[in-house]
């Protein structure tokens, strides 16, 4: 399962988990080319640190387009 996929995954499954606000923050900021507090990410375990990172990798490639929009369409990140 590619990295966009797991994050959208966890933000439909727990999404009043801190996680997953930092997940929508970091997903709204690369869409919308905005700034992004990078500390957040900090307080996450350390899989989640390593999603996010594989997140920035993959959003950098640019591979997943269509679940990219899926991404967009969640509550928050519009």
């Amino acid at each position: 399962m590619n990295n966009l996929k797991k994050i959208e995954k966890r933000i439909l499954k727990t999404p009043d988990e801190p996680a997953s606000q930092v997940f929508r923050e970091l997903v709204k900021a690369l869409d919308q080319k905005e700034n992004f507090n990078l500390t957040t990410i900090y307080d996450l375990d350390y899989d989640d640190f390593q999603l996010v990172l594989d997140v920035l990798k993959d959003w950098r490639l640019d591979r997943y387009a269509k679940t990219r929009k899926r991404l967009k369409a969640l509550p928050d990140i519009q």
